[in-house]
């Protein structure tokens, strides 16, 4: 879908391109609060630039990298519309190979925005962390915001619904509870405004749900030492099990 039907996801991302900016905002200011008043960023899995472009116009040079060309296409003329091109690049690349992408690269910081991790296995997920670990120095900044986790209570999952302008997502949720993956099915459909939905697409997605635990182990084993936890980033929120979203502030260290 991400690739093939990036059209429909990018529907989504667009009509969602305001929380991308309030999202921007508190990592800017944890940036700040950590000492980092401007510098390099790379924000993995950056979708169109909905997160890394507002960082941008608050003043730091942000590389974003995704597998989806057209993703990244959206997000270079985004750049161009906001006037921050050239504090904003994009870059095709999978993020299992980003070292060699980006060899030789140095980063001040790194960010993962929404549940981008999880959709391979942990291992990979975690080799995916070493790669990223290896682009920035001893104590630079990791965050990973608005990830989803397992302590979440309400896996009993079922149907949901949710719009995103013309276009309706149905999401069909069953969490396995044993291996901690939920399986999705998303159909999307399109509403003509006359009270009539044609189907657009439906396919189906397994993700990888950690606990808050687990990914710090993950992440230390990487090489980063988790350093603050919160809930929604937005809020910047104490992190407690009905939030549905996990938010990790980590610092590289040396890998284990």
């Amino acid at each position: 879908m991400f690739i093939d039907r990036a059209d429909l996801y990018l529907e989504i991302m667009n009509s969602t391109w305001s929380e991308g900016e309030q999202i921007a905002r508190s990592i800017a200011e944890i940036l700040r609060e950590n000492g980092l008043e401007s510098g390099r960023v790379l924000e993995a899995f950056c979708g169109n630039g909905r997160v890394a472009i507002p960082l941008a116009i608050e003043g730091y040079e942000v590389l974003g990298f995704d597998i989806s060309l057209p993703f990244i296409q959206d997000a270079r003329q985004k750049a161009e519309k906001y006037r921050v091109s050239d504090r904003a690049k994009f870059i095709v690349s999978d993020a299992r190979e980003i070292d060699n992408m980006l060899k030789g690269e140095v980063f001040d910081a790194i960010m993962i925005v929404s549940t981008s991790l999880g959709y391979y296995d942990s291992m990979t997920d975690e080799e995916i962390l070493r790669k990223l670990r290896s682009l920035v120095r001893e104590g630079s900044i990791l965050i990973i915001a608005n990830t989803f986790h397992r302590e979440t209570p309400s896996w009993s999952c079922g149907r949901v619904f949710q719009r995103y302008g013309s276009l309706v997502l149905m999401e069909d949720m069953r969490f396995d509870p044993l291996w901690s993956r939920l399986l999705s099915k998303w159909t999307l459909l399109r509403d003509d405004g006359e009270g009539n939905l044609m189907k657009e697409l439906e396919v189906n997605t397994e993700m990888r749900i950690y606990t808050s635990t687990e990914l710090a182990e993950i992440l230390r084993r990487a090489g980063w030492g988790v350093d603050s936890i919160y809930g929604d980033i937005r809020k910047k929120e104490k992190f407690s099990p009905p939030c549905p979203y996990l938010s990790l502030i980590a610092k590289a260290i040396q890998a284990t």
